[in-house]
């Protein structure tokens, strides 16, 4: 035995009343000597209710102790030890035993060194119970499990960042969200650049604005993110910041959700209402020119109310069309069948080439009323006022982007010798050339002729 292990009976008082008076676990002085083998040179008296060995016992046999050490864990303790050993660092290590009751129960040793002279260590420790310690972590893993798999049945990603420690954790589905494989690790700087460059601002002002506040809080926060893979995504995050005990925020936790769906949802409801706003504004032009123009021309009341209620009939059933497509493209052929069907079909021809022309839905209600007003017109005054006429409606060559048709009369009565505008022109002029449509009218021997032209779908 060396002479340091000799001089220890100062030591015994020191440590034994520091174990007694934390009443953690067992205090000992473990020699371990160069040849590797162990001695207890003190085992303090809760050896007994520890390990269910007295200390003298121990200090006796160093292996009654140690072999209570389940086999996989007693290769941990070799292995710990001899890493403290070789750099004279403290020991710390977790390992499960057979406790005094011959239960599995977890045990800490920690110990700090003290070199011989003769190459061997000292170490001064304490052999601490840790089991309820370690099963009340195993309690709470398994309740963060059970939260985050409810969390994450919700859509929801989880995230944690101990701001003190510097730790970012991510639950997988969060991962996922941003593009990340499960096992790639995560920090703060790595999260603000998936932040998109627009959004970083803000997220730093909305996160700052709650951590200054002495009881931290919550906040909530719509942003884009830019994945892994370059797709850009919206999510929904809200965070809540909980101050540590000098009063610093110390720990935000809290859950992201994909929100991009719904962010495209608005902003297609808010192109939707921009379009309806819009083409309200044209049909309330429509209309007013309507009422305006049929109110100058009619030479009675009972006239008015003929021609009023006939144009707006006419600009229901072009509407009607418009509406039945949700307001997209109309098929100028669907235009003309409902312009044209009060008048009958019998004596109007139309080229089946027309079929193939799509018009805008904003366009269709004016294009339909200046239809009707040349079928009324081509009932009062031209080819289908007499009994052989007939209106024949074909495509035109036209620019790209544009269609053409023309509008022909033939067998009706003599052109007349002065001619006025009508409402068709005053239609045009107030409603259809501010949508990009032009017509020209013109008379020659075989009777009226119109030229439309408008933009086109396709």
């Amino acid at each position: 035995m060396s002479a340091s292990v000799e001089e220890l009976g100062g030591y015994d008082p020191i440590v034994r009343s520091a174990a007694d008076a934390t009443a953690l676990g067992m205090a000992f002085v473990l020699e371990c000597r160069p040849d590797g083998t162990r001695r207890f040179v003190f085992a303090g008296p809760r050896c007994l209710s520890v390990n269910g060995i007295s200390g003298e016992a121990a200090m006796t046999d160093a292996s009654l102790v140690f072999d209570r050490i389940l086999p996989d864990h007693r290769t941990v303790f070799d292995a710990a030890e001899a890493e403290a050993r070789q750099g004279l660092t403290a020991l710390d290590v977790e390992v499960a035993m057979r406790g005094a009751d011959d239960r599995v129960r977890w045990r800490r040793f920690a110990a700090l060194p003290r070199q011989q002279p003769d190459g061997g260590v000292l170490w001064d420790g304490l052999q601490i119970d840790v089991t309820e310690r370690r099963d009340l972590a195993a309690e709470l893993l398994e309740q963060r499990r059970r939260l985050e798999v409810a969390v994450e049945a919700a859509g929801l990603g989880f995230w944690e960042w101990d701001i003190a420690a510097s730790k970012v954790s991510w639950s997988e589905r969060n991962k996922t969200l941003y593009g990340l494989g499960a096992d790639e690790e995560i920090t703060i700087g790595r999260y603000l650049r998936m932040v998109h460059p627009d959004d970083v601002e803000n997220v730093r002002s909305s996160f700052l604005a709650v951590r200054d506040r002495p009881q931290g809080g919550d906040y909530a926060i719509e942003h884009r993110i830019v994945r892994t893979d370059g797709e850009v995504r919206w999510l929904l995050v809200h965070g809540r910041v909980s101050p540590d005990a000098s009063g610093e925020a110390g720990l935000v936790v809290g859950t992201s959700l994909d929100i991009t769906e719904r962010k495209a949802a608005e902003e297609r409801r808010a192109l939707l209402m921009g379009e309806l706003a819009h083409r309200s504004k044209n049909g309330i032009a429509v209309l007013m020119a309507i009422v305006s123009q049929t109110a100058r021309n009619a030479a009675s009341v009972e006239s008015f109310e003929e021609q009023i209620m006939s144009r707006l009939q006419a600009m229901a059933a072009s509407q009607d069309l418009v509406t039945a497509v949700g307001g997209g493209p109309v098929a100028l052929s669907d235009v003309i069948a409902k312009a044209l069907a009060p008048f009958g079909r019998g004596r109007v021809d139309v080229n089946p080439a027309i079929g193939g022309i799509v018009i805008r839905g904003e366009m269709a209600v004016g294009m339909g009323l200046l239809l009707h007003e040349m079928a009324t017109n081509a009932v009062k005054y031209g080819a289908l006022s007499a009994a052989g006429g007939r209106v024949a409606l074909s495509p035109l060559p036209s620019a790209d982007g544009q269609a053409a048709f023309s509008w022909r009369e033939t067998g009706g009565p003599p052109p007349p010798a002065e001619i006025k505008p009508g409402f068709g022109t005053r239609l045009l002029e107030q409603v259809l050339r501010p949508q990009g449509g032009q017509v020209s009218f013109a008379f020659d021997a075989s009777g009226f002729q119109a030229r439309v032209e408008f933009p086109t779908v396709r």
